[in-house]
């Protein structure tokens, strides 16, 4: 069996390797924890455990992969290829957010991060109706008709069903004032304001016809404690984070590099 320093050219230079490496390429280093990692990649797909054959196999991948790496860079493709750009730039990217979710979360500075941004995690106003709409064609002898129906007691399902037959489908529950506005307009929206539970809106007009609202049910905008939407604020202080540190990484390679701009360039 070939001896892994005589597959990677019989010069073993261990002892001036940087720590960590366990191969060197021209200038670059192949470190200890790349070979593990393709290590652990080509034994989770067999049965038996790597012989050491196996292993001066894969350490002459990891060699061939870098030299194509260098080979590449040193021909321009990196410049020419928008493809492989990106692909440079993802990896640059990830590697800065690996290392910071790699830091652990304080405690203390989660909380603090909680009551800097209690806003982002407020549990939206909810609203519940019941809706009629009635086309301005029709609507003078239905809106007759509807009012006489409930004056004699007629329940707000019973209105909907005898009533809204041409009335665009209005989710049934609760859903942010918002989302209800898409559906119904802002002129109906608008009369739910000051309208009590369990009462109909006046007749409010729009440009296709009317409308009448029944308020089911309303939840008023409200702020959750922390432990309830603990895992929620870890997750959206791990990504502030993660912004934080590449912006800080890109704003470093700036100071050090040397950039020109032309007079015409967008500044």
């Amino acid at each position: 069996m070939a001896s892994l320093s005589a597959l990677i050219g019989g010069n073993n230079a261990s002892n001036a390797m940087p720590p960590g490496a366990v191969a060197r390429v021209n200038d670059a280093v192949i470190l200890r924890a790349d070979l593990a990692r393709a290590l652990n990649a080509v034994s989770a797909g067999k049965r038996n455990v790597l012989s050491n054959e196996d292993k001066a196999v894969i350490m002459q991948r990891l060699i061939e992969e870098e030299l194509l790496v260098q080979r590449a860079l040193n021909r321009g493709l990196a410049e020419e290829d928008p493809t492989l750009r990106n692909a440079l730039v993802g990896a640059v990217t990830k590697d800065v957010i690996t290392r910071s979710r790699a830091k652990p979360v304080s405690p203390a500075r989660l909380r603090d991060f909680y009551f800097q941004n209690k806003a982002r995690f407020a549990r939206p106003a909810r609203i519940f109706v019941k809706a009629v709409f009635l086309p301005r064609q029709t609507a003078s002898a239905q809106m007759t008709a509807f009012d006489q129906a409930l004056k004699k007691g007629a329940s707000p399902e019973d209105l909907r069903q005898r009533f809204g037959g041409q009335t665009p489908p209005v989710p049934n529950g609760l859903i942010p004032p918002q989302k209800l506005k898409d559906y119904v307009g802002p002129g109906p929206l608008a009369a739910l304001k000051s309208l009590p539970t369990g009462q109909w809106s006046p007749w409010i007009q729009d440009k296709n016809g009317v409308w009448r609202l029944y308020l089911v049910n309303r939840t008023r905008a409200r702020i959750p404690e922390l432990s309830s939407v603990r895992d929620q604020v870890e997750a959206a202080y791990l990504d502030d984070r993660d912004d934080a540190a590449l912006r800080r990484y890109i704003d470093r390679l700036k100071r050090k590099a040397k950039i020109e701009l032309s007079p015409d360039a967008p500044q």
